[in-house]
């Protein structure tokens, strides 16, 4: 059994429950993906993660995957914020993760090719990590019109799969109602092209 077959048998465990726990406490997933167990004690601003460390709160998002997931949205799950454990920095008392985004989707494409996940795969992962903060930095309110680029960008094939992920991260940081609005509001975006 390859290193990505080992990682995928758990990923894909129909309890999420069992498949946090696998994460928590198995020694040759610690071993095949450092990159997600950096995250241990690496801090978030408690207002937004009231969860803990970016390890807990990566479970929570593992946990919450949808019973046989799609397996782009597995992976961008486990490894959307692999990038805080290097650009989590404290600034004026507050602790940032800017970049962690970018950051995330480079450290995702070197692990996944080291595990021999095929190409466009591994660039539907990054893309998925690349654009999970993407709300952020559009900040359009309800009653707003999308821009031209705004809705190309919805159009995407992947953008269904980035709301998905958008609402696995909101509920693994305790269900964050402002993140799940948006995602409702994206959703109702998507569904007026249909």
């Amino acid at each position: 059994m390859t290193d990505l077959e080992y990682v995928e048998q758990y990923l894909f465990f129909p309890s999420g429950k069992e498949r946090m726990e696998v994460f928590r406490e198995d020694e040759r997933l610690r071993q095949i993906l450092p990159e997600v167990y950096r995250l241990e004690d690496v801090p978030q601003p408690p207002d937004y993660h009231p969860e803990g460390d970016a390890l807990t709160h990566t479970l929570l998002a593992v946990g919450h995957l949808p019973e046989d997931p799609d397996r782009r949205l597995a992976w961008a799950a486990l490894l959307h914020d692999i990038g805080k454990a290097l650009v989590t920095r404290e600034v004026e008392g507050r602790i940032r993760a800017f970049g962690h985004d970018r950051e995330g989707a480079r450290q995702a494409e070197k692990l996944l090719a080291r595990l021999g996940m095929e190409e466009r795969t591994t660039a539907d992962v990054a893309w998925l990590i690349r654009h999970h903060m993407f709300a952020l930095s559009w900040q359009v309110e309800e009653g707003e019109k999308l821009t031209r680029r705004q809705w190309r960008f919805i159009q995407d094939p992947r953008f269904p799969l980035l709301l998905d992920l958008m609402e696995i991260d909101s509920l693994a940081a305790g269900g964050n109602s402002e993140k799940l609005e948006q995602v409702d509001f994206y959703r109702q975006a998507l569904s007026l092209l249909g």
